[in-house]
C-alpha cells in the first residue's frame, strides 16, 4: 500500500519539475502559434471565404468530440506493458514527432485558385491538417496531464511543480511570441518557413521531457493493482462516471472559458497590429512580451500567496477573477504602447491562474479516485482536453460572427469603424463577458475546501491508492 509520507511520493526535485515542465512549453508554444496564426493565415493569405473555413471547423468538432475522450479511455484501458514502461510514457513517445510535424502541415499548403471549385480542395487540407494536429496535441497533453497528480502526491510539490510548470509554459509563450519576427504580413511563404524553424525546436524540446515523465516502480505497481476493475467497464460506463463528478465539470467549465481568453486574445493581437493600428507583424511580438513578462514577475508573487493560503479553490477564484477583469482595458488600446500595456496588466491576472490551475485539477482528479476507487486520470483528461481544444473552435465561430456581421474585409488594409469595433469585441468584451459567468457558476458548484482535499487524501489512503 502506498502512503503520502513516503519519501517517493512526498518530493521530486527541481530537475523532475523541469523536464516534466517541458513539456507545458512544447505545448504552448506550438498552440500559441497555431492560435495567432491559424485565422489569420486562412483567411487573409489563403484568401478562403470565413464560412468554408467554419465549416471545416464544424466537421472538426465532431472529431473533437470522439477523439479526445477516447484517447483518454484507451490511454486508460490496462496494457500489459504498463509493468515494464509505464501507463503515460509511452504513449507521449508515440505523439513526439508527428506533433512536431503537425504545424508545417497546417501552414504549408499548395497553391490552388480559391476563386473556384479548387476551394474545396483547401477545405479538405484545412480539416485534415488541424484532426492530424488536435489528435497528437491530445495524445501528449493529457497523458501529460494525467500524470500530474500521480507523480505529484501532496499538495506543497503540487503547488511547486505547478509554478515550475507555468513558468515554462509562459516561456513557451514567449518562443511562439518571437514567431511574427520570421514571418510578413502578406507573404504566405514566410508562415511555411516560419513553422519548420519551430518544428525542430519543438523535436528538441520535445527530448528534454522525457526524463520527466519516467514513472517510478512504485507507480507502475499502482497501475497493476487498478487493472482488474478497468478491464471491467466500457468506455460509456466511463464517461458516465466523469459526467457525475460535479466538481470536475466546474473545474472543466471556467478553464474552457479561460482558455477563450487565451485563444481570443493571441489571434486577436495580429488583426489589432495589422487592421487596427496598421503597423508590421514584428509589433505584435511587444504586445505579447508585454503579457508574459507580467506573467514571469508575478509567478513567485503569487506562488507565496497560494502556499500561505494552503487553499486552492480561493487562489484560483481569484485567478481567473482578475484574469477576467483585467481583460478590460485590451477594448480601448489606441497606440501600441497602450497594447503592450494593457497585455503586462492581463499577464499580472493570468499568472494568479496558472499558479493554481494545475493544483486544482489535481484536487478533483484525487477526489474521483476517492469515489470511485480508481486510476481513470486519462478518461478525465481526455474530457477536458476535449473542452479545452474546444475553445479553439468556440474563438473561431466568435470570429467568424463578428467579421460577418461587422463587415470585416480581409482584402482592405483599412477597415471601418465597425469592423475595427469588431476587432475589440473578439479582442476582450466578448471573452470577458462569457468568464464573468463562468466564474459565478464555478463559484456556486466547486466545494472541493482545505479540509474536503485533505479528507480525500486520507480516504485515498485508506482505499490503498
Amino acid at each position: 500500500m502506498a502512503h503520502y509520507d513516503t519519501p517517493e511520493i512526498q518530493k521530486h526535485g527541481f530537475f523532475t519539475q523541469f523536464s516534466f515542465g517541458m513539456a507545458d512549453l512544447h505545448l504552448e508554444m506550438i498552440s500559441s502559434i497555431f492560435s495567432q496564426f491559424l485565422l489569420l493565415y486562412w483567411e487573409t493569405e489563403i484568401g478562403l471565404n470565413i464560412w468554408i473555413y467554419t465549416a471545416a471547423y464544424v466537421v472538426f468538432v465532431i472529431w473533437n468530440m470522439l477523439n479526445d475522450p477516447l484517447i483518454g479511455f484507451f490511454a486508460d484501458k490496462p496494457r500489459k506493458y504498463w509493468r515494464r514502461f509505464g501507463k503515460r510514457l509511452p504513449l507521449i513517445l508515440m505523439g513526439g514527432l508527428p506533433f512536431s510535424l503537425a504545424l508545417p502541415f497546417v501552414f504549408n499548403t499548395p497553391y490552388w485558385d480559391v476563386s473556384t471549385y479548387q476551394k474545396w480542395y483547401y477545405f479538405v487540407w484545412l480539416l485534415i491538417s488541424i484532426c492530424f494536429y488536435d489528435s497528437f496535441y491530445s495524445l501528449i497533453s493529457l497523458n501529460h496531464e494525467a500524470l500530474y497528480p500521480a507523480k505529484f502526491r501532496i499538495d506543497q510539490n503540487r503547488r511547486s511543480t505547478s509554478a515550475v510548470r507555468m513558468t515554462l509554459q509562459i516561456f513557451g509563450t514567449l518562443l511562439g511570441a518571437g514567431a511574427p519576427l520570421l514571418m510578413e504580413y502578406q507573404n504566405r511563404e514566410s508562415y511555411g518557413r516560419m513553422t519548420w524553424w519551430f518544428a525542430g525546436i519543438g523535436f528538441l524540446v520535445f527530448l528534454s521531457y522525457i526524463p520527466g515523465h519516467l514513472e517510478s516502480k512504485e507507480l507502475r505497481m499502482r497501475y497493476e493493482d487498478v487493472k482488474a476493475v478497468r478491464e471491467k467497464q466500457s468506455f460509456f460506463q466511463v464517461l458516465k462516471i466523469m459526467l457525475k463528478q460535479r466538481n470536475f465539470m466546474a473545474v472543466v467549465l471556467i478553464f474552457f472559458l479561460d482558455s477563450i481568453i487565451g485563444a481570443s486574445l493571441v489571434a486577436s493581437v495580429h488583426y489589432a497590429v495589422e487592421y487596427g493600428l496598421e503597423l508590421e507583424s514584428n509589433y505584435a511580438t511587444f504586445v505579447l512580451l508585454g503579457f508574459i513578462g507580467a506573467a514571469l514577475i508575478f509567478i513567485p508573487f503569487w506562488l507565496v500567496i497560494a502556499q500561505k493560503w494552503k487553499d486552492n479553490r480561493k487562489m484560483l477564484i481569484l485567478g481567473v477573477f482578475l484574469n477576467t477583469i483585467f481583460l478590460l482595458p485590451l477594448a480601448f488600446f489606441w497606440d501600441i504602447w497602450s497594447l503592450v500595456a494593457f497585455a503586462a496588466v492581463l499577464g499580472v491576472g493570468g499568472a494568479a491562474l496558472r499558479v493554481s490551475r494545475h493544483p486544482v485539477m489535481a484536487d478533483v482528479i484525487d477526489e474521483s479516485i476517492a469515489k470511485t476507487g480508481q486510476h481513470l486520470e486519462g478518461s478525465f483528461m481526455g474530457i477536458y482536453t476535449f473542452f479545452n481544444r474546444f475553445a479553439l473552435i468556440a474563438q473561431q465561430i466568435i470570429f467568424a460572427v463578428v467579421h460577418t456581421l461587422t463587415g470585416f474585409n480581409p482584402d482592405a488594409t483599412s477597415q471601418s469603424d465597425l469592423a475595427l469595433f469588431g476587432i475589440r469585441l473578439h479582442t476582450a468584451i466578448i471573452p470577458m463577458v462569457l468568464c464573468l459567468i463562468g466564474l459565478i457558476v464555478f463559484i456556486k458548484l466547486y466545494d472541493l475546501t482545505p479540509e474536503r482535499t485533505k479528507r480525500v487524501k486520507e480516504q485515498i489512503i485508506e482505499l490503498g491508492l
